[in-house]
C-alpha cells in the first residue's frame, strides 16, 4: 500500500509562490485550504416549496426559468399570482401541448427546436418564447403528417382544449384569444401560487 510522505499545509503556513500566481490568490474569494463560505443569501420573489415543485414538474422547468418568471410576474401590474400564470401558460411549450399539437410539454419542447411551428407565419424555435394575445400558431403543412404531430392531434379531445385558446384542428392553428386567467389553467387549479418576498410578505 502506498504510503503518503507529503504533508499538506495548513492554511495558516506561510510559503512562497510564483508571481505568476499573486494575481490569482488574491482575486479567489476564500483562503486557502478553505472551500466554499457563507452562502449568499436567496433574493427576488419566490414560492414556498410545495408550489415550487409542483410548477417546476408540470412545466418541466428549472429553478432558474422558474425564478426569470417569478420575477417578470412580480414587475407587471396587477395581482402576481395571476401574473405568473400568464408567464408560465403563454409560453409557446404550454400552447403547443394545450393545444394538443403534442401529447407533453416536453415533446412540445422537442418540437419547437425542430421548427414545427409558426407564430404568425414567422419561425420560432424558442420553447420559452410568450405568445401575445391575438397571435396564432400554426403547425407547418410540411410536418402535420408526421407522427407526433399527427399522434397527439388524433388523441386530443375538443373538450380539452381551454377557453383561452381556439383551435382549428383542420388547419392546425391555435390562436391566443386573450391572456389566461389563473382559474382556467389545467396545471394550476390546484396550486397555491402565493409569491412572496424574502421577507415573507405576499405580494
Amino acid at each position: 500500500m502506498a504510503v503518503r510522505t507529503t504533508v499538506r499545509p495548513s492554511p495558516e503556513d506561510v510559503f512562497p509562490i510564483h508571481p505568476a500566481y499573486g494575481y490569482r490568490m488574491r482575486r479567489q474569494r476564500h483562503p486557502v485550504g478553505v472551500r466554499g463560505g457563507p452562502r449568499p443569501a436567496p433574493g427576488g420573489p419566490w414560492l414556498d416549496d410545495t408550489a415550487r415543485h409542483r410548477v417546476r414538474a408540470r412545466y418541466e422547468l428549472r429553478d432558474r426559468q422558474l425564478a426569470r418568471a417569478l420575477v417578470a410576474a412580480v414587475s407587471q401590474p396587477g395581482d402576481s399570482a395571476e401574473n405568473l400564470a400568464g408567464q408560465l401558460e403563454q409560453r409557446m411549450d404550454a400552447l403547443v401541448h394545450r393545444a394538443g399539437f403534442a401529447r407533453s410539454i416536453n415533446e412540445a419542447r422537442d418540437l419547437v427546436a425542430h421548427n414545427t411551428f409558426t407564430v404568425d407565419g414567422g419561425k420560432v424555435n424558442r420553447a420559452s418564447y410568450l405568445v401575445s394575445p391575438g397571435q396564432t400558431i400554426q403547425v407547418r403543412p410540411d410536418r402535420q403528417c408526421r407522427a407526433p404531430v399527427a399522434v397527439a392531434m388524433a388523441g386530443h379531445a375538443e373538450g380539452d382544449t381551454p377557453p383561452y385558446l381556439e383551435v382549428r384542428s383542420d388547419r392546425g392553428t391555435a390562436t391566443l384569444t386573450r391572456e389566461p386567467q389563473r382559474q382556467e389553467v389545467p396545471a394550476l387549479r390546484d396550486v397555491p401560487l402565493a409569491v412572496q418576498t424574502i421577507e415573507g410578505s405576499p405580494l
